[in-house]
């Protein structure tokens, strides 16, 4: 991948509106500093995603290590599901994640709709095939260590 090339760029952007099931492999997980920002989503269960995770360990946007999901790999990638059902939940995820709707070339990740695999519903649940997710879009240059597991939960 070259260092200015978006990675992830192919698949066409998230489309309609909310409830919208999302997939979250880092720091919205449970247990994670982020998590608290789903607030009041429904947890739909586990699944995992095909894509590659990576450290970005230092770069100016956060003052603490996250993960890089880059689309392309033969990798699979830990997620849990929640669906969303208010804006600001919405507009939070992406304030996070330095996403800016309209503007790729703008956005550290791209929010875009994959494929979910193995999905575990919560009991009472449904099975789901796809959900939203963040894309890394950012520097190549500021990923670092691959986390071959797949899971970032595990990586500590």
């Amino acid at each position: 991948m070259a260092a200015d090339e978006p990675v992830g760029s192919a698949l066409p952007p998230e489309r309609g509106g909310l409830p919208l099931v999302v997939a979250v492999y880092g720091t919205l997980r449970t247990g994670e500093r982020n998590h608290y920002l789903l607030g009041g989503a429904e947890p739909l269960g586990t699944a995992w995603i095909r894509g590659d995770l990576f450290t970005v360990p230092t770069a100016p946007y956060r003052p603490y290590a996250y993960p890089a999901l880059v689309i392309g790999g033969a990798g699979r990638v830990a997620v849990e599901l929640y669906r969303l059902t208010d804006q600001a939940t919405l507009d939070a995820l992406d304030l996070l994640e330095m996403y800016l709707p309209g503007s790729d070339a703008d956005s550290q990740y791209l929010r875009r709709t994959v494929p979910v695999f193995d999905h575990e519903p919560i009991p009472g649940g449904s099975p789901i095939s796809t959900a939203a997710t963040y894309l890394y879009n950012g520097p190549a240059a500021d990923l670092g260590e691959w986390i071959e597991s797949g899971n970032w939960m595990s990586k500590r």
